[in-house]
């Protein structure tokens, strides 16, 4: 296997893994501990017994420095990788599920749904769901612990365009049906998409920073 300037010899399990050639894993990256520079799209196989200069990731431009020093006022921004593996991990099992399920046919309402509750099926309509109850005495407040922070700190996920489509449209239709509004809360809080069996995108919203702030009850 060739990599830039980077050679080896490596034996890999043959297996279905939908699109992609080849995936190197956690181990490989483990044993070689590359540096990547993100920015610059740069890789060097610094610590391990390689050439080590650097090579352009695709779409990056090799005349491109990558070594540039930092000057007073520049920040250093950190990844939390045991984060990143834990969402890369999720997509890839999803990849694998959406196309392990591609070829499957559908199932109807009455095959999903037990008998029982059949008979409810209006209110699963998207009809239904676009007109909410009105607003009563007793509606939900969230309810913040004294001394609460002004501002979170938390982890933003990067989309991809078809996420960023996605979160348009799901912006679009739900503001306009009204089972949205626009937020008055000093907070916001990150999300991410994952990829249903049918290759659909679930928005999930991560509350966990402001979880921690709130009032249980």
């Amino acid at each position: 296997m060739t990599i830039g300037n980077h050679s080896e010899r490596i034996d890999s399990a043959v297996t279905d893994l939908g699109t992609k050639d080849l995936y190197l894993g956690h181990d490989w990256l483990k044993c070689h501990n590359p540096v990547i520079n993100w920015s610059m799209g740069t890789i060097i196989f610094g610590h391990c017994q390689c050439v080590k200069n650097p090579f352009p990731l695709p779409n990056a431009d090799p005349n491109d420095h990558w070594n540039e020093e930092l000057e007073e006022g520049d920040m250093i921004l950190t990844v939390n990788m045991e984060e990143e593996l834990i969402i890369h991990t999720v997509h890839h099992t999803n990849d694998l599920a959406t196309a392990a399920n591609a070829d499957k046919p559908k199932k109807t309402f009455e095959e999903m749904v037990p008998p029982d509750y059949c008979s409810f099926r209006d209110l699963f309509s998207k009809e239904n769901f676009d007109e909410l109850p009105k607003c009563k005495l007793w509606d939900h407040a969230i309810e913040l612990i004294p001394n609460a922070k002004l501002m979170l700190d938390c982890k933003v996920y990067l989309l991809n365009q078809d996420e960023q489509e996605q979160l348009d449209k799901f912006l679009d239709e739900n503001l306009e049906s009204g089972c949205i509004c626009e937020s008055k809360s000093p907070f916001a809080s990150p999300f991410f998409f994952v990829k249903k069996k049918d290759g659909s995108l679930r928005l999930i919203q991560d509350y966990r920073k402001l979880n921690e702030m709130t009032i249980k009850n």
